[in-house]
């Protein structure tokens, strides 16, 4: 078998990869644990127990498309109001689903572009694609990346490390008043939810927000003056309101957080930051955002409950990450052209609270232990996103025939290709890259 080949087409069967793979990882263990002298003739040699790796889940195989009609035929103009909506998905000419909602944009910045992301809530919880039953959902357009793979490539890291409340991905075609309007990745929303974001009721859900003004309520630490919002408790519930038990609660931890890790005995564990933080969420996340290069994801934060400690996660935007684009710290702007993504780039060894976890050895090696557990995924992981290439490698020409950006810079991206096989080329590229880097970095 041509492995190159069989690689870049996307044609690898994951399994098989897999199989081998953890075939021959046992027979090293074997040969490399025992010398000749170590076994004599007629030993009844034990048998080596294969490692346990985490599942991925296997590729899809066709591109769903979604048909939804706004009532009377409206167009989605507001990020605020909600327009009532029919919805189906098909499976080739099969309806596999047939619901009523409502639909409103979303975004930030992306809102702004010409291809328009959207919110969906349905009055009843529904499957799509095989998902578990949710009202909300999103549908991310995508538009800067016309690789069309980097929130697959963030989303499947997440999976492949371990990282709690991973966030479900497919891409689709999709359709609105019976125009065509794009390829679009529909994704979980980062909610309290049991399938989603599972946390108890005393728990909490909140994000480091650079759009905090935005949001109803927010709070900002003492010490990093870090801009923090509710997800849960939803305080356009009434859930949580400022200066109520909830309120103080949270700020006061997070102050305490942020001075325990920024004291002088911040490496101590009954009194330093391991007194408050999930180290392995910690760990795990660091990996998919560096592996990835991502210069800007949404920072969500868990307290799964009062007693627990605080996790990081779920991972979210991947839009500016894996050479897209390029600033030279956190505070710093956009570089403009003719300026290039430095693939080298060190990010989450310096910024927000990882600057100061890297100073402790023990975090240090925390993420090393992470890594060296991941390792042994990277030929399954790359086959999987070989795969999921492969799965939209037709259904993407439609795409750029509906929006003309490939060749063309888009926002502050500073690459663009050709075509779309030259995009993804680049992603995969940046990330076996970033994969070097990460081992070299981790064994000084």
């Amino acid at each position: 078998m041509d492995f190159k080949y069989e690689f870049l087409t996307g044609k690898l069967d994951v399994m098989n990869i897999h199989h081998a793979f953890l075939s021959v990882l046992a027979a090293f263990v074997f040969v490399t644990s025992c010398s000749p002298d170590d076994l004599g003739q007629g030993d009844v040699v034990p048998p080596v127990p294969e490692p346990v790796l985490p599942e991925l889940e296997p590729a899809p195989q066709y591109v769903p498309e979604i048909y939804i009609d706004v009532e009377d035929g409206k167009t989605v103009e507001s990020k605020d109001e909600y327009l009532n909506m029919s919805l189906m998905v098909t499976k080739g000419y099969e309806v596999v689903l047939s619901a009523e909602g409502r639909i409103k944009g979303r975004g930030n910045a992306t809102w702004g572009y010409d291809k328009k992301p959207y919110k969906i809530k349905f009055d009843e919880k529904q499957s799509i694609v095989g998902f578990p039953a949710n009202k909300d959902w999103v549908l991310l357009a995508e538009y800067c990346d016309k690789s069309l793979m980097r929130t697959a490539y963030m989303c499947e890291l997440a999976q492949a490390v371990g990282l709690p409340y991973p966030i479900r991905y497919r891409h689709v075609q999709l359709h609105m008043n019976g125009k065509y309007m794009g390829m679009y990745v529909l994704t979980d929303q980062v909610e309290k939810k049991s399938h989603r974001v599972d946390v108890e009721d005393d728990g909490f859900l909140f994000e480091n927000d650079n759009y905090f003004w935005e949001e109803p309520l927010n709070f900002m630490t003492d010490h990093r003056q870090y801009w923090y919002t509710f997800k849960y408790p939803d305080p356009e519930d009434g859930e949580i309101a400022a200066g109520d038990d909830s309120f103080k609660f949270i700020t006061g931890f997070m102050n305490d957080f942020e001075a325990a890790l920024y004291g002088d005995n911040f490496k101590e564990p009954d009194v330093g930051y391991r007194k408050y933080i999930d180290v392995e969420t910690f760990a795990k996340w660091f990996l998919v955002q560096e592996l990835t290069g991502n210069l800007e994801p949404n920072m969500y934060y868990v307290l799964p409950s009062r007693e627990a400690k605080l996790q990081i996660a779920p991972v979210w935007d991947a839009e500016w990450s894996m050479g897209l684009a390029y600033r030279e710290d956190e505070t710093a702007g956009w570089a403009a052209l003719p300026a290039e993504p430095d693939r080298d780039q060190q990010i989450w060894t310096k910024w927000k609270y990882f600057g100061r976890l890297f100073e402790d050895e023990y975090f240090v090696n925390a993420v090393r232990k992470e890594w060296e557990d991941f390792q042994p995924m990277l030929p399954v992981f790359r086959a999987k996103m070989a795969a999921v290439a492969e799965n939209i490698s037709e259904a993407q020409v439609r795409n750029f025939t509906r929006w003309n950006t490939l060749y063309w810079h888009v926002s502050v991206g500073l690459v663009r290709f050709d075509t779309w096989e030259e995009e993804v080329t680049y992603v995969n590229d940046f990330f076996d890259h970033r994969v070097k880097l990460m081992d070299a970095l981790l064994k000084k």
